[in-house]
Parts: C-alpha cells; structure tokens; sequence
C-alpha cells in the first residue's frame, strides 16, 4: 500500500527548476518508496516514459563503483543527451558514495539539461559532504516518518478530511495571523479523533509500523529499525560512537522527554566524558533520532548556556527504547508523549530550523514552547486534559504579562475557545489538530 506524501507537494514548485534535490530522512522513513511516488507523479505530469526516470541505488555496489571511478559516464548511461528535453535520475543512498558531492558538481557543471534527485539517511553524509560542493546547485528536503495526517491517509480518509480542514485554518491563523469562526466548545469529532491519536503517539510513524496488521508486527518492526540504524548508520561513524554507549545514553534521553537534561548525569550513565557526549548528541541529531530545544532568553548567549531539552523525532522509535507500548492510560509519562508529539509537529512546520524554544524561570514558572514566527513570539502550552472552558495556568499568565505576545496558545484535549486577555489573543484548539 503506497500512501502519497505531503512532501510531493513541497517539492513540485522546485520540479522544473535547474537545482538538483536531495531527500533527507531516517532509515525506512519511506525514502525509497517517495522516489517512487515522485517518478509517478513526474510521468503524469510531464507525459514522460517510465524508463526516462531511472532509479538505482548505491545499495548495490556495483554501480556505486561505477559512478566512483567514473561520473560522467555513469551519469550518461542512464540518460538521452538531448538539449532540448531535460533528463531525469534517482539515486537512493547517496550517502554510501565517497567524494560524493565533488562528483554532483562534476555532473552539475558539465552534463546539460539533468536534474538528479539523491536521498540519504544522514544529514551528517550529506549536508557536509554534499552541501559544501553544491551550495547553490541543490535544495534539501527532510522525509520523516508519516505525521499525524498521513497516518489518517493511511488508516481512515474520512477523520482525515476533518483533520486536513481544520488544520488548514489553524496553520494560517498561525503563519498569516488570519482569524476563523471559532465554534467554542467540545470538539465534535473528539471521539473519534482521539483514539487515533493516542495510537500515533504510541507507535509513532514509520510507514511499516503504521501500515503494519498487528502490534507483533509493530514490535518487531521497531526493533528491526533500531538495529538497523545501529548496523547501517552508526557503524559508519564508529570514530564518535560506540554501540553500547550510544544504547545507554538514547535509553536514558527517552526516560527524560519534557525534562531539562543535564549533561553531567547523561556523561555518568552513557559513560562518556563531555566531549564526547556533545559528538553522540550530535550524531543523534543528523540522524535524525532527537533534537534538543535551547530554553527561550532574550539574552542569546545566556539562552545557549542553559540546559536545554532533547526531544524525539517518533515516538515508536522512543517506547520501544524504553520498552513501553502500554496505552496512554495506563502510564505516567502521557503528558510528556504528547508533549513530545507536540514538539515533532512543530519541528515539522519550521522545517528543522531553530526557532522554537522553552520558557523557564528560576522561580519555576514554564512555558512548554515559545514559537518565533518573523518578530513576533508565540507562547504554546499543551494541556492535555478536558476543558469546558477557558483555563490558564500561573506560568503562562506570566510569560503573557512579560513578553506582552500578539497571539497564543493552548493546546488541549478536547476544547476549542477563544478568548483575549490584555492584547493577547489565546486560542484554545484540540492537540490532534495542530
């Protein structure tokens, strides 16, 4: 079952543009399966042949040596030198080929009318040995494991509708500051929606696990995925990591989503001393298995010396480290799930860019995210509970009375409200529609 991607739609305005294009994303994040989906897509669109957008991968290392030893010629094989027509190819794990971007720009600079797409599952290998030769020669896309509207693509077409228009009008009071008609209230697809959204948070979005018959399946999946990357990603960096400490430490970050981390305990249990704690988090981070999230200071410096948050990028991914794929009703750790599913959307919406932080005082007063939107700041915190009407916490009436924001939020479980205090205008929405 193929289920079409949101991100062919933000790749389609780059389609006829000269760049190359790269596809960023963690191991069986369906990477494979949307070069497929964009071949299609590119054959209905352009009228073109199946055999004139070919796809290899570097999996196969036959023709990995083949475009090592030679570029050109490899590149040339596959398409009809034409200056009229452009040529299309997709190479999947690029990241395996060595001098890999010095040989993109060969291609780029010397091939006429090609447009090559390449996928990776380390940002790491591609971004810093691809980016840095092809600066201005190609555009980079994350593919991460299915969202929460995607997962209703795949499982329910009618909740996904639902969930599509009124995210729709949320993303644009968000981005563009455009109001709605707010119906204050219960939502009126609540029981619906919320099961299917527990369910997201638990097993998160890898396209196999959420395609997946039973929760056997889904286990088995997950372990295979985490062994995987191990096996395939990790070994590749065995200078900064080794299999056992990078285990003991990612174990120990799913125990403290939602929580400030502080170095010193994640050196004592992962082992590591602080150097090379600092390069594990990062291989962490480049392959796409956590991010952290710096606390929110109008001081820059004082902001990056604080203890931040690290967070997950699927939450299937973090349970099954922690060996805990009980229901959201039977654990402690269910505000910080969504918590944290709450942070996965958000990094989706800024693309990985740096701009959403936490608020936190020495008094204790906390804001779960602080959203940077051009000038103006957004406070959001997720209250994961009934409401029958407009609640706010001390902590957040204090960051309002503070920072004096045009616009905040709260996400809930199950309201929809609006309301304004001062001259901030607070909108209350449902969590699953964010």
């Amino acid at each position: 079952m193929i289920i079409e991607r949101n991100l062919l739609h933000q790749i389609n305005p780059f389609l006829k543009r000269k760049e190359f294009i790269s596809i960023i994303g963690p191991r069986q994040s369906g990477k494979t399966t949307f070069l497929k989906i964009l071949r299609d897509y590119l054959i209905r669109k352009l009228k073109l042949n199946k055999n004139s957008i070919p796809l290899v991968s570097f999996e196969d290392r036959k023709l990995l040596l083949q475009f090592e030893k030679d570029p050109l010629s490899f590149v040339n094989s596959y398409i009809a030198p034409s200056k009229k027509r452009k040529s299309y190819l997709m190479i999947d794990e690029f990241q395996y080929a060595q001098d890999g971007g010095q040989k993109l720009k060969l291609i780029y600079d010397l091939v006429e009318n090609i447009k090559i797409f390449i996928t990776g599952s380390s940002s790491l290998e591609i971004k810093a040995k691809v980016g840095k030769f092809m600066v201005g020669r190609i555009l980079n896309f994350n593919l991460s494991p299915f969202n929460f509207e995607e997962y209703l693509r795949a499982n329910n077409s009618r909740l996904e509708k639902i969930y599509t228009q009124n995210n729709q009008q949320f993303l644009n009071w968000l981005f563009k500051g455009k109001q709605f008609k707010i119906k204050k209230g219960n939502d009126l697809f609540f029981e619906e929606l919320i099961p299917e959204f527990e369910r997201y948070c638990l097993w998160g979005g890898y396209p196999a696990v959420v395609l997946s018959k039973n929760d056997t399946e889904r286990r088995k999946i997950l372990s295979d995925i985490y062994n995987n990357y191990i096996l395939k990603d990790i070994k590749t960096l065995l200078e900064l990591a080794t299999e056992k400490n990078l285990y003991l430490l990612s174990q120990y970050l799913a125990t403290q989503i939602g929580s400030t981390v502080v170095y010193q305990n994640l050196s004592i249990t992962s082992g590591l001393n602080y150097r090379q704690l600092k390069k594990h988090l990062n291989i962490l981070e480049e392959t796409f298995i956590c991010k952290e999230v710096n606390p929110f200071f109008r001081n820059k410096q004082k902001e990056l010396s604080k203890n931040p948050k690290i967070f997950f990028l699927d939450m299937g991914f973090r349970n099954n480290l922690i060996e805990n794929m009980n229901s959201l009703d039977k654990r402690q750790d269910a505000g910080a799930i969504i918590e944290n599913s709450v942070f996965i959307k958000l990094n989706e919406l800024y693309q990985g860019i740096n701009k959403i932080n936490f608020w936190r005082t020495k008094t204790g007063a906390e804001v779960d995210f602080v959203l940077q939107i051009e000038n103006n700041l957004i406070p959001v915190e997720v209250k994961y509970k009934n409401f029958n009407s407009e609640k706010l916490s001390k902590s957040f009436v204090s960051f309002l009375n503070t920072f004096k924001p045009k616009h905040a939020l709260v996400l809930t479980k199950n309201y929809w409200g609006l309301i304004k205090r001062n001259e901030t205008k607070i909108l209350f929405i449902p969590v699953y529609y964010l």
